[in-house]
Parts: C-alpha cells; sequence; structure tokens
C-alpha cells in the first residue's frame, strides 16, 4: 500500500511541475500578447498582466515539489562536504527532517489562510479581480508536498552526496 501511495504522490508531483511549466507559458504567451497589442496595434490590454501575475504562484508552488524529490534544490554544503561520511550523512538526515517539519508547519499555516481567503470571499485587487484562495490554494499544495517528500527522503535512503562530492567521485 505504501508502494502505491508513492507512486500517486510521484505523479501527482509529475502533473504538477507539467503544470508550472505550462503557467511559464501562460506569463509568456500573456506578455508577448500585450507587447503585440500595445506597440503594434496600438491596443493595450487591462488584463495580461494581471493573468501573468495570477499564473506565478502556480509556477512557484507547483515546481517545487518536483525539485525536492529530483533534490534538485539549492545546497549550500561547503562545510558538510568538509565533514566526515558518518556524520555528512547525519547532517544530511536532520536537515530532511528539518525541511519536512518547515514545510508542514507552513503548509498549515498557508491551508489556514487560504481557507480563511475563501470562507470571506476575499478578491485579488487589480482590474481582473478574482477570488484570492484560487491563486492561494497553490501555496499550501506546494510545501505539503515538499515536506512528503523530505519525510520520503528522511525516512528511505540516506542523503544524496552534494555535487562536489560526485565531481570527486
Amino acid at each position: 500500500m505504501l508502494n502505491s501511495l508513492r507512486n500517486v504522490h510521484d505523479r501527482v508531483t509529475a502533473v504538477g511541475f507539467a503544470g508550472g511549466a505550462l503557467s511559464v507559458a501562460v506569463i509568456a504567451g500573456s506578455f508577448w500578447y500585450e507587447v503585440t497589442a500595445r506597440y503594434f496595434f496600438n491596443a493595450p490590454t487591462n488584463w495580461a498582466y494581471d493573468f501573468a501575475s495570477y499564473a506565478l504562484c502556480p509556477m512557484i508552488f507547483l515546481s517545487i515539489p518536483e525539485m525536492a524529490r529530483q533534490r534538485a534544490h539549492i545546497v549550500v554544503a561547503y562545510l558538510v562536504d568538509a565533514l566526515p561520511e558518518q556524520r555528512r550523512v547525519l547532517i544530511g538526515r536532520l536537515v530532511l527532517l528539518a525541511a519536512a517539519l518547515v514545510c508542514l508547519a507552513a503548509a498549515w499555516i498557508t491551508g489556514a489562510e487560504t481557507w480563511r481567503q475563501y470562507a470571506r470571499g476575499v478578491e485579488t485587487i487589480t482590474a481582473w479581480p478574482i477570488q484570492k484562495w484560487i491563486i492561494s490554494i497553490f501555496i499550501p499544495y506546494g510545501l505539503l508536498s515538499s515536506g512528503l517528500h523530505f519525510l520520503r527522503q528522511f525516512f528511505g535512503e540516506a542523503p544524496a552526496p552534494s555535487r562536489g562530492d560526485e565531481a570527486i567521485a
């Protein structure tokens, strides 16, 4: 059953990452349309900037879980790399646990705020207002999913070696 849950989590993460990539395309397309309409047809839009800004949150928070899954996040490991292997693994595992706990706590907090936005009907303050929770919902999802990936890595295998170790090996 755990393997099935892991597979579902990995598939949802992959679909989310594709959604993050689609958000990049939406942002680029919106700005391309705005520039074309404004400078070539003298017909600026009042929606393109809002549309692009709405896509920023899903772009980031749909992509973060895949980065956590692949261990592609930024690592500053100068001090850790100087430690003996046993301590390096221990510190790596502790960092995974800390990252998981921080992500899960932040998911709880942002989830509560997203629910508050939904319950109160809070809207964005833009030319094209929408319900704020529609954008905010991606934040707790990204943090929760990333936290679960960090927990899976913590309880699973030891952390992967840092980039510097791979180059030396």
